[in-house]
């Protein structure tokens, strides 16, 4: 039997290349090259979806001629579409041992009674052994190709982390936890332990995968994780930003996401500007920085941001349930500071990036509100609400430019690596009505245009249910 070279999707493909477009090709047909993974063509009207036409257009994708036996060809019904995957740029694997739990608190006394507790089990490697592979799993059937995940101290338990994701297939982040300072003495660290521990699991992580140094070839890279300045001391925090510059990695830390931990962090760094600044006088500042939450911005915090190129992980669920503010995404998108959007597990109750599509533009929307209420100037698009499509982009397109992949990913274009998903809006029991019972759509006679209203319903309704396949790199992760 001939191997599969080739994949070819017939149907609907939507994506977000840009923040304002909402790219839909109704009829249209995507290759995948099965031995890299990587788009080879995408062409937007097709005649017909045979197998016949799956190899003319291979052929003038690649200028090679292909046999049916090397393709797999796919046609979507027409309740499906294909699109990127969606990228989580900030979540916390150990977290999921108490999900849901403790939303009654601020963030401050959340973490006391809960977080470091439960974290500090990971001691042992056992319980990681039989957590995590749960875990991972519900973030990939929420449709996840791509997760910032923050592990916990325990080296060992984070190398199970990063194995356990690597089986699974998707690609992610994983950082190694660092505190030194200000945490209870049953989960902490001195600083040389932190540094020391962090640089030993990079070279674990980094040496257990085939590719090097090439992150578009290994799933799994390691990140420097300091948790919050807060509770990381200077010369821990300088010493981790030699390491990221040493191994060209990315950083991933928590920014102003609530008033007692912003005073927190002035009384423990009196000789730093504001809390950015903290961060920026270690050299953890960058390109491929993700800092998470960013509620409470001062000018000088926005200042440093757009200056260093620094990212935004917008965790509107998050934020709502722990009760600490509202971030402003159109401030962030109008400094050209780059903002994907995260989960937060567990300060967020739900794995779903859906759901913090959801809760974005609904935090958007509370916000903008606020501000007519006090009468302040809403200008140039202050006062849009954040549309479906603005989401869909910070899920996807704006994800991977946040992981500093936004030329490998977030977008169905040829070159890209194919990591993406299919989704199903007539799934069983699913919670996007059928067109037939929904007349804004029954009466629209432009695909294009139907497509439109029903990826609205997407955002606004869609859950795990309708995620029926997932696709990191070209392989099949999860499929139902």
């Amino acid at each position: 039997m001939a191997a599969i070279n080739y994949a070819v999707f017939f149907g609907c493909l939507v994506d977000t290349p840009s923040l304002n477009e909402l790219r839909i090709r109704a009829n249209g047909a995507l290759g995948v090259d099965q031995t890299t993974g990587h788009i080879i063509g995408v062409t937007d009207d097709v005649a017909g979806h045979s197998t016949s036409v799956a190899e003319a257009l291979i052929t003038s994708w690649t200028g090679r001629e292909a046999t049916k036996d090397e393709i797999q060809v796919t046609v979507l019904s027409s309740d499906q579409f294909l699109m990127p995957g969606l990228i989580d740029t900030h979540t916390h694997a150990p977290q999921f041992t108490f999900l849901g739990i403790g939303h009654d608190l601020p963030l401050m006394d959340w973490l006391e009674k809960y977080t470091f507790k439960y974290e500090s089990e990971f001691k042992d490697p056992e319980v990681a052994r039989s957590f995590y592979s749960s875990a991972i799993n519900r973030v990939i059937s929420n449709g996840v190709t791509f997760a910032a995940y923050y592990g916990t101290i325990h080296i060992e338990s984070n190398r199970v982390l990063a194995d356990t994701i690597r089986k699974a297939g998707q690609r992610a982040f994983v950082g190694k936890v660092c505190m030194d300072v200000n945490s209870p003495s049953y989960y902490c660290e001195t600083t040389a332990e932190s540094i020391a521990g962090t640089e030993e699991f990079v070279k674990a992580i980094l040496g257990d995968q085939s590719g090097g140094s090439d992150a578009e070839q290994r799933l799994v890279t390691p990140i420097i994780t300091p948790r919050f300045a807060p509770t990381c001391s200077m010369e821990c925090l300088r010493g981790l930003g030699d390491i990221a510059r040493k191994y060209q990695l990315p950083v991933q830390s928590h920014l102003c996401e609530n008033p007692s931990e912003v005073s927190f962090v002035q009384q423990c760094f009196p000789d730093s500007a504001s809390y950015t600044d903290v961060y920026h006088r270690a050299g953890l500042l960058g390109h491929r920085t993700i800092m998470a939450h960013c509620v409470h911005m001062g000018a000088d915090d926005i200042r440093l941001l757009r200056e260093t190129g620094s990212c935004v992980s917008h965790c509107p669920t998050s934020n709502f349930a722990l009760g600490s503010g509202i971030a402003d995404v159109r401030r962030f998108l109008a400094n050209d500071i780059p903002v994907g959007l995260g989960t937060d597990v567990g300060g967020g109750y739900t794995p779903s990036i859906l759901d913090a599509m959801r809760m974005a533009a609904a935090a958007n929307r509370a916000l903008i509100a606020g501000k007519r209420e006090r009468g302040e100037p809403l200008e140039g698009r202050d006062g849009v609400p954040l549309e479906a499509g603005e989401a869909m982009f910070l899920a996807t397109q704006g994800g991977a430019r946040v992981m500093g992949m936004a030329d490998q990913l977030g977008s169905l274009d040829r070159g890209k690596i194919f990591d993406a998903i299919v989704i199903d809006l007539g799934a069983p029991m699913s919670p996007v009505p059928a067109v037939n019972s929904t007349p804004a759509v029954r009466c629209l006679e432009d695909p294009t245009e139907a497509w439109r209203v029903r990826l609205e319903q997407f955002v606004f309704l869609a859950d795990d249910r309708n995620i029926t396949r997932v696709y990191v790199g070209g392989s099949l992760i999860h499929s139902k």
